[in-house]
């Protein structure tokens, strides 16, 4: 099996929109991720542009025995070493806007959607339908999770998304993470 850092590099090479990032996530934003969010009764989760896996396998160490980690890559590359990486994740190859698809049959919505995508450098209108299905798909006092980095928030696209965020949620936590290469805010949503 490849290195992190190996399949990482060429997924950014050849997808550089959607990798959106010059290195893996670190460690330190992997805990910050999960700082506000307990997972200890968390039946089902979901996982959005898990790209290597480096909060996968901090939320998969989360959850309870028997907790369901949904994962939703849309790079195919990424998506196999996810499964091979870390087979207790449930690993889909698809568009995080197809999420509704794989919570129409559930018994359970998810506790909390993760998200590890580059949303302030995606398209507008492919931005708004990956917020609008987390929206639908989380029940209140659930939440949503996500990432942007210190010198993405002040543009326009960052400002956008924060903008959506707070049409869609009721309480929005920002804080920064600096041991990340770059800096990154986590932003934490309670819908």
């Amino acid at each position: 099996m490849k290195s992190t850092t190996a399949i990482f590099w060429k997924s950014f090479v050849k997808h550089p929109r959607y990798t959106g990032a010059l290195a893996p996530s670190s460690e330190k934003l992997a805990q910050g991720m999960l700082s506000k969010t307990d997972l200890r009764t968390a039946r089902f989760v979901v996982e959005l542009g898990p790209g290597t896996g480096a909060f996968t396998a901090s939320i998969l160490a989360a959850l309870p025995p028997g907790a369901e980690l949904l994962a939703i890559e849309r790079n195919p590359e990424l998506a196999s070493f996810l499964r091979c990486r870390l087979p207790r994740a449930r690993v889909v190859c698809d568009d995080a806007a197809n999420l509704g698809r794989y919570l129409a049959n559930r018994p359970h919505p998810p506790a909390a959607i993760f998200c590890g995508l580059p949303l302030s450098w995606l398209p507008a209108r492919e931005r708004t339908r990956i917020l609008d299905v987390v929206a639908d798909a989380l029940p209140p006092g659930s939440t949503f999770t996500l990432f942007q980095y210190v010198h993405a928030a002040p543009t326009p696209p960052g400002q956008q998304v924060h903008r959506a965020l707070r049409a869609r949620f009721q309480h929005i936590e920002r804080f920064p993470v600096w041991w990340n290469l770059p800096p990154a805010y986590v932003v934490h949503c309670v819908k």
